[in-house]
């Protein structure tokens, strides 16, 4: 009898050292939570909310996107991080792109909705392409030349006119709130991108 209880006393406090170090490891952002904010990604969103929160981006707004992907960690400069929120933004015109088809399955031909639908899912893929020119434009970047820079502004500036054809039809289509409301986040985060870019070059 006193070895088994020996041996229960033992499994119950295997049990509970098993639990308290899955505890300490959530604790510790290691299960999987948002990445830590490093002073990289604190300053970037800083300096990005200063001089243009009247654009959308709030630091908080900043913080919560860039923490959204756990690869903005590991940046190890803002051309790394510039990289990464571009495919946060990236990811977002694909997955408002899924939502526009399966609308369009529903869509009645010849009506104003298949008409505003059809052109979001048109400017969407335009976008998702536009910003793989974007990130291949940071990596052959090697110098950081005003030439590069003008490019890179350019081609995410850009990106603003496919927002703004995908919205322009929008309000006229009865159930579409949630993908006119998606289309005007995605505005914001692509302002915090243009954000970012004068920030990599230093200009404001």
């Amino acid at each position: 009898m006193a070895t088994m209880a020996s041996t229960s006393i033992v499994l119950s406090v295997i049990v509970f050292l098993l639990l308290l170090s899955a505890i300490t490891s959530q604790a510790d952002g290691s299960g999987g939570g948002k990445p830590k904010a490093t002073g990289l990604i604190v300053e970037a969103c800083k300096n990005a909310s200063d001089k243009n929160e009247n654009m959308g981006v709030t630091q908080e707004f900043c913080l919560s996107t860039l923490q959204s992907d756990n690869r903005s960690a590991e940046a190890k400069d803002l051309p790394g991080l510039l990289f990464v929120s571009l495919d946060i933004l990236k990811g977002r015109v694909i997955d408002a792109g899924v939502k526009v088809k399966k609308m369009l399955q529903n869509a009645k031909k010849g009506t104003v909705t298949m008409y505003a639908l059809n052109i979001c899912e048109v400017e969407y893929e335009k976008m998702v392409s536009r910003l793989n020119i974007c990130q291949a434009v940071i990596k052959d970047d090697k110098e950081g030349d005003l030439l590069s820079f003008r490019r890179l502004y350019h081609c995410v500036y850009m990106t603003d006119y496919n927002i703004q054809e995908c919205g322009f039809e929008l309000p006229n289509v009865r159930g579409a709130e949630a993908v006119l409301s998606q289309n005007d986040g995605l505005h914001i985060a692509l302002n915090l991108n243009t954000c970012l870019v004068a920030l990599y070059y230093d200009v404001k």
